[in-house]
C-alpha cells in the first residue's frame, strides 16, 4: 500500500507539483459553469428572432451539468432581458425562446427536437451530450476554452437570424487543435 502511494508521488514528480496541478485543475473546474453561462448568453446576444421579444425565455431541459450557473446569473445581453426557467416537462418547449439541453435519453431528445423544427426556438446542447442533427449550437470543452459547433441547416429552418460573427467564432475555434 505504502509502495503504491510512494510510486504515485514519484510518478507525479513531486508532492508540491501534484498539489499545484490539482489546485489548478480544481480552480478551472470551479470556473467552468460560469464560463459555460457566459458562452450561452453570448450566443443568445448574436441571435435575432423574427418578432422582437421583450424578454428571452431560456428553458433548461434534461439534466444540465452547468445549469446552476445559468439559473444563478440570468444575464442581460445587449438590452435583452433573459428569464431562465426549468419546466416540468419537455412538452412546454413552445413556451421557450431558447432550449438549453442537458443530458436526455436519446428518444426524448429526438422527440423534443422534432417539436421545434421550423420554429424560432434556439437550441443549445451542453458539452458531453450527444449533439444531434436538430441542435443549432453544440458547446464543447477542452482544457483551456469553451467553443461551440454550429448546425447551419437547423438555424436556417428555424427562421432565426444569427449574426455572422457568431458563425466566424465557431469556425475559428473549431480549427484550433
Amino acid at each position: 500500500m505504502l509502495t503504491s502511494l510512494l510510486a504515485s508521488l514519484f510518478a507525479c514528480g513531486a508532492l508540491t507539483t501534484c498539489a499545484a496541478w490539482a489546485q489548478t485543475g480544481a480552480a478551472a473546474e470551479a470556473r467552468r459553469p460560469a464560463e459555460v453561462a457566459q458562452v450561452l448568453f453570448g450566443i443568445i446576444s448574436y441571435v435575432r428572432w423574427p418578432v422582437a421579444r421583450p424578454e428571452v425565455r431560456v428553458c433548461m431541459l434534461g439534466v444540465p451539468r452547468y445549469g446552476a450557473a445559468i439559473v444563478d446569473k440570468p444575464a442581460s445581453s445587449l438590452g435583452q432581458r433573459i428569464r431562465v426557467k426549468i419546466p416540468a416537462a419537455s412538452a412546454t418547449a413552445g413556451e421557450c425562446d431558447v432550449i438549453y439541453l442537458g443530458s436526455l435519453p436519446e428518444g426524448e431528445r429526438d422527440q423534443l427536437l422534432a417539436q421545434i423544427i421550423g420554429k424560432p426556438i434556439l437550441s443549445i446542447a451542453e458539452p458531453g451530450t450527444a449533439c444531434s442533427v436538430g441542435t443549432m449550437f453544440c458547446l464543447r470543452l477542452n482544457d483551456t476554452q469553451i467553443g461551440f459547433d454550429v448546425n447551419l441547416d437547423a438555424i436556417a429552418r428555424s427562421g432565426l437570424r444569427v449574426h455572422p460573427n457568431a458563425l466566424q467564432i465557431a469556425r475559428r475555434k473549431a480549427a484550433q487543435p
